[in-house]
């Protein structure tokens, strides 16, 4: 009885919390990261809108375009990429040609910066 127990709990699933994958979006697609924080969009040539604090957005592909609340972790990988945030606590680029603008950093007088790679811009703009 004891085997058949440790073997029902072996195998049972593990559960886990999966990040939000965003692969085929309308054009248009808005996520509000109170349901999920972290966000993985793997696409190109679409457009999202997060609303509230997302811990981490994660953008692979060419062409995308972000527009955000508030972003604690930001990494862009592939080319032509555009995000805008209110709120930016660090970015990640590796790619070409990517643009990244923000109100205000999280903290500190500018978010954390890492860029691998060509043309890519963070900057802060106006409120």
């Amino acid at each position: 009885m004891l085997k058949a127990c440790f073997l029902v709990v072996a195998l049972a699933p593990a559960i886990a919390h999966a990040d939000k994958e965003l692969a085929e979006p309308t054009d248009g697609t808005t996520w509000d990261c109170a349901s999920d924080p972290k966000v993985n969009v793997s696409y190109s040539g679409g457009t999202f809108t997060f609303t509230g604090t997302c811990e981490e957005v994660n953008v692979s592909g060419s062409n995308v375009k972000v527009k955000a609340e508030n972003v604690d972790t930001l990494n862009v990988n592939g080319d032509k990429n555009s995000v805008a945030t209110n709120v930016l606590g660090a970015v990640n680029i590796n790619g070409t040609s990517n643009k990244v603008t923000y109100k205000k950093p999280k903290t500190g007088k500018k978010p954390a910066v890492a860029s691998n790679g060509t043309r890519n811009g963070v900057t802060k703009v106006k409120k």
